[in-house]
């Protein structure tokens, strides 16, 4: 499909898409809808974080308005994600493109040093389980009446698509990180059982699985502070990576980007990690 100019005069492939992102008030979320705004689609975030996503919306991404807009969601609230998936359908004349589901507890481990014998995770390891895989299947069946198409057919442009974000820790683990790990890897057997199904509606379902990226700076006090990635790590930190580097949000938001498009992969895992996973031993 040629490239055609965006609302914001920037270039994208075909129209302007309808993108939903959880959790993006701030981290890879907020850095994915800046790129993506920029790339002349619209954007809708959900949020609990209500201070953080305020100030995302009317003043991190302003310069975007009237293509992006917010609602307070809380993720482990069946009631708040159809509410929220309500507000971005109207946002969006009641049709969504595309679903990032981004949002998620970011923490790897378990809280005050507990180890799994530890009866007291059990709090945690719910949180865990609604927060990173019940939300994703929950707001990805909220968005379907948005999504669907009646009748696909083979000819016809990529449809609808769902990303969900996960985790190279879905492959690997540290100690203590029981309820990170098996939520980030339930979202590949959930990626491959939703492309499975949403076939019927051209709806397609893929994964994207970080590695390190850095994106402490991605919120307000990083603004404020005027904190960027360049200042975070030192060459150690790099030369774990066979890229070189340690990631940038915006690898993520390219790699989103990419499967926006990619008409023909469905049920795909796409691990973005500088190649880490790769090396046996990082200090050789």
């Amino acid at each position: 499909m040629p490239e055609t100019l965006g609302l914001s005069g920037s270039p994208h492939r075909g129209e302007p898409k309808n993108i939903l992102i959880t959790g993006g008030a701030q981290g890879i979320g907020r850095c994915t809808a800046r790129h993506l705004l920029s790339q002349g689609h619209n954007v809708f975030l959900l949020d609990f974080n209500e201070a953080e996503l305020t100030y995302t919306t009317q003043t991190h991404l302003a310069s975007f308005a009237p293509r992006v807009s917010s609602a307070v969601c809380n993720l482990r609230s069946p009631s708040s994600i159809k509410e929220g998936v309500s507000a971005a359908a109207s946002f969006f004349s009641k049709h969504i493109d595309v679903l990032i589901n981004n949002g998620g507890i970011a923490r790897a481990y378990f809280t005050g040093g507990k180890t799994m014998e530890d009866p007291d995770t059990l709090s945690e390891w719910t949180a865990y389980l609604e927060t990173n895989l019940t939300a994703p299947f929950l707001v990805s069946q909220a968005v379907i009446p948005y999504m669907k198409r009646p009748s696909p057919s083979p000819s016809d442009e990529p449809g609808g698509c769902i990303i969900h974000i996960s985790s190279f820790r879905a492959h690997q683990s540290d100690p203590n990180c029981e309820g990170y790990a098996s939520t980030k890897a339930g979202l590949l057997g959930l990626t491959h059982a939703m492309a499975v199904s949403a076939q019927q509606w051209g709806i397609r379902v893929n994964m994207v699985s970080p590695g390190w990226i850095s994106v402490r700076h991605e919120n307000r006090e990083g603004d404020e502070k005027g904190l960027k990635w360049e200042d975070s790590h030192g060459d150690e930190d790099h030369a774990q990576h066979l890229a070189g580097r340690v990631g940038r949000g915006e690898d993520i938001a390219e790699a989103v980007e990419y499967l926006m498009h990619a008409g023909f992969m469905s049920g795909q895992e796409v691990v973005v990690d500088g190649g880490a996973s790769k090396r046996k031993n990082p200090k050789v």
